[in-house]
């Protein structure tokens, strides 16, 4: 990969760490602390992608099913997998969006455990207790470790498991509404963190950036975890926008 920085873009490669915390562990920043009352402002409360764009990709009768909506935020997913009848485990890593999920289960009370952990070192916050589902919404593209989120899917999950990803497609090749899933400059190829200040000034892209990875990357790490994928869905736009990815455990 290239490790030219074009102007007015910054990049990282996807290899690249943050620094040792206090108790030794390797944990990415959690960027979206920074816009946390921006960002729940910005989503809203509606489910998102994952619940709006198809309607078959959930199990019909979700009542009696343990879930975990990893990288959760402020727990909008989770909300509405727990009024569906779910017992929900919401994990991410960004104290103030959990705070911001706690506060809305305190005012209307669904029955959803919050955790502030990172959502690859399952030690930290799982009950050893399987998941019948795994959910992850519009969150694989701002976590740094890929096959340490799928290998905690895999882990975590009941066999047979279901898990759901929805995502920034990473063929998006920009429009009028903002620039393409790669660096502009460098192509498709170049994987890794990025931000440029030609984003979508009325987006997340331009606060926190994101991981582009080719799309034969997310399909490798899939089958490298373990996980068979059973579809995808690609929601009806002029140019690739998002992408629903759904997979079981073995």
């Amino acid at each position: 990969m290239d490790d030219r920085v074009p102007q007015g873009v910054g990049r990282r490669p996807v290899a690249e760490v943050w620094p040792v915390t206090d108790d030794g562990d390797l944990v990415e920043r959690a960027r979206f602390d920074e816009i946390a009352d921006w960002y729940d402002a910005w989503v809203g409360d509606a489910p998102g992608v994952i619940c709006e764009q198809d309607p078959r990709l959930l199990p019909e009768g979700l009542a009696g099913q343990r879930v975990l909506d990893m990288a959760c935020g402020q727990g909008r997913l989770s909300r509405e997998l727990a009024r569906r009848g779910a017992t929900v485990v919401g994990v991410d890593l960004s104290p103030r969006l959990i705070a911001k999920a706690r506060a809305a289960e305190t005012a209307d009370p669904l029955g959803i455990h919050y955790t502030v952990a990172d959502i690859t070192r399952p030690a930290r916050w799982w009950d050893g207790r399987p998941f019948d589902g795994l959910v992850c919404e519009m969150a694989l593209m701002d976590i740094g470790d890929l096959d340490g989120t799928l290998a905690a899917v895999s882990r975590t999950g009941r066999s047979g498991a279901w898990f759901i990803a929805s995502l920034v497609h990473p063929c998006c090749p920009g429009s009028e509404k903002g620039l393409s899933s790669w660096p502009p400059e460098e192509g498709y190829g170049a994987q890794g963190w990025w931000t440029s200040p030609a984003h979508n000034p009325d987006g997340a892209r331009i606060r926190v950036g994101s991981y582009h990875r080719t799309l034969s990357t997310y399909l490798n790490a899939i089958t490298k975890a373990g996980l068979r994928l059973e579809r995808a869905v690609e929601p009806p736009a002029p140019v690739p926008t998002l992408l629903v990815l759904e997979c079981r455990r073995a």
